[in-house]
């Protein structure tokens, strides 16, 4: 099945945004190649309808994910021509596909499918990664804290990866943890373009002109997933904006309210991260100046850094970390840490669509 020597990694998260691809070499830490493929308007506006109400036809569904995975597809042929490289030289695809519902510990639909990715590309594809590991009654996610790990080697560290949900990985003397820790771009995003008609708070720069508002702040934090120990994991299917507008009374300005949201992933990450440590951040939000300031002014005591430092530019640690495990899959060795997913046992994830 294995053709060649390198890796490729695609994944879109919940920002619904588009595709980033990627080849990593066969030690798992050296990108040498990306692009970034985005979706259209309409399936970018399809895509936030399915994942934030879950209404649809069965039609529609197969239909999307077809959509999607023509999507995908399209990514690596435009990957493999930017990088001058060949099919043959691609061992596998690691595909996450796009997360259209996901309750931890219950159920994850990620749709693209794989078989298409293989027909089309000619090259194995790996995908549907999250349902072994709930199948062992495991979360299915995070999962990216096991290539966290690989990336740090033998260091200790905190990395955050800052996406639609913001993820935390803390590893110290070669122990991982790690959990969903709350929203991070999603409510940001969906606020302000329902103010503003805008997809994202350009560097925080409307953020930073509102005030907090210490009520709505207090009220937000005091939600149960906060409370909840680990292992965990959310969603927007749970931190959307009809979350966010049950706590709101109406008398907020829309400028305050996205401060606020900035402050609420900022202090609901930072609760968690030890004094004296390094944190690697990662993700979309990394691009969020004002954020990143927020998360080291909470953190004074930690050296806050991101995953350039160690060598993987922060727009692609997800895609890189699915091209290995992909790679770990065609090895048979297990990627799922249950200590972050609480699953009863390390699993081999995802299913293998071989190329003809």
């Amino acid at each position: 099945m294995a053709k060649g020597s390198l890796y490729i990694g695609l994944m879109s998260g919940t920002s619904l945004d588009g595709v980033d691809a990627v080849i990593i070499d066969g030690s798992a830490t050296k990108l040498l190649s990306q692009t970034y493929l985005p979706y259209t308007h309409d399936l970018k506006e399809q895509l936030r309808t399915l994942s934030q109400t879950g209404q649809t036809s069965l039609e529609n569904l197969a239909t999307i994910d077809v959509q999607v995975a023509h999507v995908f597809a399209d990514a690596v042929h435009a990957l493999l021509e930017s990088s001058n490289t060949r099919a043959t030289q691609i061992s596998v695809i690691g595909s996450h596909g796009q997360t259209v519902f996901h309750k931890g510990g219950k159920y994850s639909m990620q749709i693209g499918h794989g078989s298409i990715i293989a027909e089309r590309t000619g090259i194995a594809v790996v995908n549907d990664f999250r349902m072994n590991d709930i199948a062992a009654s495991g979360q299915g996610a995070p999962l990216t804290p096991a290539y966290h790990q690989h990336l740090l080697g033998n260091k200790d560290g905190v990395v955050i990866n800052l996406g639609g949900i913001a993820n935390l990985t803390q590893i110290s003397k070669s122990i991982v943890t790690g959990f969903d820790t709350g929203p991070a771009n999603t409510l940001l995003d969906n606020w302000i373009k329902k103010c503003k008609q805008l997809d994202y708070d350009r560097d925080g720069i409307w953020a930073r002109s509102g005030f907090i508002s210490d009520d709505l702040l207090s009220a937000l934090l005091a939600d149960s997933y906060f409370k909840k120990p680990s292992p965990k994991s959310t969603g927007p299917e749970y931190f959307n904006l009809e979350w966010l507008n049950s706590y709101l009374t109406g008398t907020e300005t829309d400028a305050d309210v996205q401060r606020t949201l900035v402050e609420l992933t900022a202090m609901s990450i930072s609760k968690h991260i030890p004094k004296n440590t390094n944190v690697y951040l990662c993700g979309g939000g990394v691009h969020n100046l004002f954020l990143a300031e927020r998360l080291a002014y909470l953190n004074p005591h930690s050296e806050m850094m991101t995953t350039d430092d160690l060598g993987m530019p922060v727009d692609y640690v997800e895609a890189a970390a699915f091209a290995f495990f992909a790679q770990q899959t065609l090895k048979g060795k297990t990627s799922s840490l249950p200590l972050v997913t609480g699953a009863k046992g390390a699993r081999i994830l995802g299913a293998i669509y071989a190329a003809q």
